[in-house]
């Protein structure tokens, strides 16, 4: 009996694994998200899936008496389906063991250095976007269904809610060579989201486990005094875990590769000895990260403590008081992926089909439109109050609307630990938005970010790719007249601050302050600049009629960003109106065809000398400015 059983156990973990990676496989060719591939294809292999079909064949009297479908009627019939079903129950534990990983994993950003370069703003919008998204699914879930959750459901519903997955964002974001302004508030504002939604789903989540446990009267004073007990409970098992890993894998500065030697030999341990490993990217380091926070994890369950928040507090002291270079170890891909795909899957092996009724779809339309409607609001609102640039204003919001990951795990986590409650209800009502949120979120993230691209990085390719004098093209003397300026000054600020200072001068513009804030802000979106030296800083305004061009050649090459290797002598400042578009292009691609001939430099200094020579008494010139 007991070879039956492991046969069993062998089988459904292949077919586990294969239906899967084919799911994702397929998936990936209809270009529908290889993550819901995996779901589809471990629903086709789970339990529930096999009980619909043999309850057709049992409604259908020509399929139901096909010889070729008799095995499906004789796996009913003398128990298998049950031990099928047992054998994928019991392979929930990997549901808890992914999300522990991926909470200690949290911890790598909130790195001291990382919080302070998100800023004042992400952490604002983030925090506001979530309290919105937050009340808006709690309140809507409970005043539209009261008869259906209690408050504790709908707070459970809502922080589940706030989870976002910035994966297919990126991916297009990187297709589309999208950097600047509106790619790091992006990242910063997701990853404190999903740390925000785990503290708050992994509070209200202990609640239930409490309420279903037989405390259904709590006080406020003894609810407070609750969830200060567990939240100091998972603190302990968290300093366990970080106190595990940093005396198995001490820090280690010097080593030779070869000998996997340390040049302190004292500083070794008995565990870091055995393995031959420092806190570097390795199998070793990952399996002993799994194991440890396994424990970890499972401890904290046992005392009744939020493991997520264990988690993400010890991958908080890695990575700030021990070595954040642990991290690297949890992005080996070949390894992660097989995790990624065992997780998935287990979440098909969860769908229930014969659950999906009118009843549950309700209800999970109305976590869709609850939740979309507070993503945009609470993002618009919270880029609003933070003053960011108007562009930004109108995207960001839309491309926080995907979710998968995260929220996927959790509503796992929540049907297992809440069996006896609305555990299953709460599942059926996110599984299917989480699929929409996928791949409608993917394609509203395509078009949003691809009008993005055409505000902020056609730019930069009309310059790049100006290989032939563009169609009606500009005369590069008449764009720049007698506004070309030496300069000896050694930052971007300064130089643009200068050159707006000159169109002052010949009233172009007349307030000074306000275009030179504009320029610095159209910069941060995305600058427009190439490694032969050259920087095209733009911006369009609405009292303009034509295009202005002014020019600072510099003394000494200048740094103009620092994500870049090379250094800029060149500087265009290129004012258009801001109604007449094609200007704009046409200037670019003008100063672009001007900047690819070879005697560019040569003309910009007969320019410049004309300039000098003719010393237009009106227009002050200094040839070299400190």
């Amino acid at each position: 009996m007991e070879m039956q059983f492991a046969k069993m156990q062998i089988l459904e973990i292949g077919l586990l694994i294969l239906g899967a990676y084919l799911g994702g496989l397929v998936a990936q060719k209809l270009k529908i998200g290889e993550i819901v591939g995996q779901i589809l294809g471990g629903m086709f292999v789970g339990p529930h899936f096999w009980e619909w079909v043999h309850n057709v064949l049992l409604t259908n009297t020509f399929l139901g008496s096909h010889p070729s479908l008799g095995f499906i009627s004789n796996f009913y019939t003398r128990g298998g389906f049950q031990t099928y079903t047992q054998i994928f129950e019991s392979y929930h534990f990997i549901t808890f063991l992914f999300l522990g990983v991926i909470a200690f994993s949290l911890g790598e950003e909130l790195h001291h250095d990382r919080l302070k370069r998100v800023g004042v703003n992400a952490t604002l919008i983030c925090i506001f976007q979530g309290l919105v998204t937050f009340a808006f699914i709690s309140i809507g879930i409970k005043l539209f269904f009261w008869h259906k959750f209690g408050w504790l459901d709908a707070f459970l519903i809502g922080s589940i809610g706030i989870a976002t997955a910035p994966a297919i964002t990126f991916i297009v974001m990187n297709k589309f060579k999208i950097e600047g302004n509106l790619k790091n508030i992006l990242a910063n504002i997701v990853v404190l989201d999903d740390i925000m939604e785990v503290i708050i789903f992994s509070v209200f989540l202990a609640v239930a486990q409490s309420k279903l446990g037989g405390t259904h009267d709590l006080s406020a004073s003894g609810l407070l005094y609750k969830i200060a007990k567990e939240l100091g409970l998972s603190v302990l098992v968290a300093i366990g875990i970080f106190l595990a890993l940093k005396f198995a894998f001490r820090r280690r500065e010097a080593v030779d590769e070869n000998l996997h030697e340390t040049a302190n030999p004292e500083d070794r341990t008995f565990l870091s000895t055995v393995l031959f490993n420092t806190p570097t990217p390795s199998v070793e380091i990952l399996l002993t990260i799994i194991g440890v926070v396994a424990i970890g994890i499972a401890w904290a369950i046992h005392i009744e403590a939020p493991f997520l928040i264990s988690a993400v507090i010890a991958g908080y002291l890695i990575a700030n008081y021990h070595h954040s270079s642990f991290f690297d170890s949890l992005k080996l891909d070949n390894v992660m992926t097989i995790f990624n795909l065992l997780f998935f899957g287990m979440i098909g092996v969860s769908i229930n089909i014969n659950s999906f009724n009118r009843e549950s779809l309700l209800y999970t339309a109305a976590y869709f439109a609850l939740r979309t409607t507070g993503k945009l609001i609470g993002n618009w609102t919270g880029a609003k109050l933070t003053r960011q640039d108007p562009k930004i204003v109108a995207t960001l919001p839309k491309l926080m609307l995907p979710q998968a990951g995260m929220a996927a795990v959790e509503i796992v986590l929540v049907a297992s630990v809440l069996r006896q409650g609305n555990g299953a209800l709460i599942f059926n009502t996110i599984l299917p938005a989480l699929v929409a949120f996928e791949l409608g979120g993917a394609y509203i993230t395509e078009k949003t970010l691809e009008k993005w691209k055409n505000y902020s990085v056609g730019e930069k390719e009309a310059f790049e790719k100006a290989a032939e004098k563009p169609e009606n093209a500009l005369n590069i003397q008449d764009l720049l007249e007698n506004r070309i300026y030496k300069f000896n000054l050694k930052s971007k600020e300064d130089i643009l601050h200068r050159l707006t200072e000159y169109a002052a001068v010949q009233n172009i513009i007349t307030d000074v302050h306000d275009v030179y804030r504009q320029i610095l802000e159209r910069e941060e979106l995305g600058h427009v600049s190439n490694s032969s030296g050259i920087a095209l800083p733009h911006i369009r305004l609405p009292y303009l009629d034509r295009v202005f061009v002014l020019c600072g050649v510099l003394k000494n090459p200048i740094t103009w960003n620092p994500e870049d290797e090379y250094q800029v002598d060149t500087i265009f400042l290129i004012l258009t109106p801001k109604h007449l578009p094609n200007l704009h292009i046409k200037a670019l691609q003008t100063i672009g065809f001007f900047c690819r001939s070879s005697n560019c430099r040569n003309t910009l200094r007969t320019l410049l000398d004309d300039k000098h020579n003719a010393l237009n008494p009106a227009i002050p010139l200094p040839v070299s400015t400190n």
